[in-house]
C-alpha cells in the first residue's frame, strides 16, 4: 500500500490544478497555470512570475515531500500516495456534478461531503501549514497503531531512511520533529486502524456533517467570465476560528465554494427567546437527516472579491489562476 515510484509529489492535486488552467484544451501533460507571487499582503500585491505559466506537472509539488523511507539502491519510497487517491481520484466528477445538480435543483449532499473530504485534505496535507495542522490534532501522533505490522510501518516514518529531511525542513522553516509529528498524523488520519470501520480522517469528517448541535450552510459562487484564484495553502478561511468555523476552497477556474459550520445558539444570541430557541433546535434534532442550507450564487462580484481577497492574504507566498490579469480583488488597503 505504500511502495511506489512516486518522487514528485503534489501536495494540491493536479486535477484540482487543471481545472484551472490556463491552457483546458492542452494534453494533461502541457497544461499549465499562472502564478501570482504575494509582494504586499495588506493590500492584495501580487506579481505574476511568468508570462508562459508555470507546468501543472511541477507546480504545488515537492520531491519526497510525503516519503518517510526512501530505498537507496532504487527509486522505491514509502509515502501516502495511494491513500491520497481514494479523495482525490473523484475531485473532477464530483465538481462537475455539483454544479450541474445545483442548476437542476437536484439533491448535491454527496457531492457536497465527498468534495469537503478530498479539499480538506489538501489543508492537512500542505506543507505550508505544518505547525497549525499540529495543533489542529494535539496528541495525535502520540498515538500509535496496534496492530504489529502496522506498527511496524508506523515506525518506519522516524526510523526510515530521508535524505530530503533536512533540505524540506530548512525550506519550510519547521523542525525535524515537527516534520516527523506531520508524517505521523497523516498515518494516523488516513491509514484504517481496524478492518471494516473507516479511518480517523473519514470519521471526522462525518461528525462535522452529522453532528445535530451545528449549523451547516454551504455556498457555491458561479461565474461567466470572472475568475476564482487557488492558493497554495489549498484553502482560506472566512471567518476565523471561534464558535463557528468555515472554510473556502476554490472548484474550478469560474467556482469557488464555501463551508460554514455554526453554532445556532451563538448565531441567534439576543435575536431569539431561548425557549423558541430549545424549541427549533430540538426540531432539527428529530429531523431523519440533517439539514444543509445550500446557496447558489451566480455571478456576484461582491463575493468573489472577499474570496480571493482571503485567498491572497491567507497564502502562504503565491496564488494561482486561469488568466493572468483582470483579476477580481478588494480595493484599498485592508483594516
Amino acid at each position: 500500500m505504500f511502495e511506489n515510484d512516486t518522487k514528485n509529489q503534489h501536495f494540491v492535486t493536479q486535477a484540482e490544478q487543471r481545472l484551472n488552467a490556463a491552457n483546458p484544451e492542452a494534453d494533461d501533460k502541457n497544461k499549465r497555470i499562472y502564478s501570482f507571487k504575494l509582494v504586499d499582503r495588506e493590500n492584495y500585491g501580487l506579481v505574476l512570475e511568468n508570462s508562459d505559466g508555470n507546468r501543472i506537472s511541477k507546480n504545488l509539488s515537492a520531491s519526497d515531500i510525503f516519503s518517510f523511507d526512501v530505498a537507496g539502491d532504487s527509486d522505491k519510497r514509502l509515502n501516502f500516495e495511494e491513500l491520497f487517491q481514494k479523495y482525490e481520484s473523484h475531485v473532477v466528477t464530483h465538481t462537475s456534478n455539483l454544479l450541474d445538480k445545483l442548476k437542476a435543483k437536484k439533491d448535491i449532499k454527496t457531492e457536497i461531503i465527498d468534495l469537503f473530504s478530498a479539499k480538506f485534505l489538501n489543508f492537512v496535507r500542505n506543507p505550508f501549514s505544518v505547525a497549525k495542522i499540529i495543533n489542529t490534532f494535539p496528541g495525535l501522533a502520540a498515538h500509535a497503531p496496534t496492530n504489529p505490522e502496522l506498527l511496524r510501518m508506523y515506525r518506519r516514518i522516524v526510523d526510515g531512511r530521508k535524505p530530503h529531511q533536512a533540505h524540506r525542513c530548512s525550506e519550510l522553516g519547521i523542525s525535524n520533529v515537527q516534520y516527523l509529528e506531520w508524517l505521523r498524523i497523516l498515518f494516523m488520519l488516513l491509514m484504517p486502524l481496524k478492518n471494516g470501520q473507516p479511518n480517523f480522517f473519514d470519521q471526522i469528517i462525518k461528525q462535522l456533517f452529522e453532528d445535530r448541535d451545528n449549523y451547516l450552510a454551504v455556498w457555491v459562487c458561479e461565474y461567466d467570465h470572472e475568475s476564482c484564484l487557488l492558493p497554495d495553502r489549498g484553502y482560506s478561511q472566512p471567518i476565523p476560528n471561534g464558535p463557528h468555523m468555515a472554510f473556502s476552497f476554490n472548484l474550478h477556474r469560474n467556482a469557488f465554494i464555501t463551508y460554514i459550520f455554526a453554532d445556532p445558539r451563538t448565531l441567534l444570541d439576543g435575536k431569539a427567546h431561548p425557549e423558541f430557541l430549545d424549541k427549533v433546535l430540538a426540531d432539527r434534532k428529530s429531523l431523519p437527516h440533517k439539514p444543509i442550507d445550500v446557496q447558489f450564487f451566480r455571478n456576484n462580484r461582491e463575493l468573489l472579491a472577499i474570496y480571493n481577497g482571503h485567498v491572497v492574504y491567507q497564502c502562504h507566498e503565491r496564488v494561482f489562476c486561469a488568466v493572468k490579469d483582470g483579476l477580481i480583488l478588494p480595493q484599498g488597503r485592508r483594516e
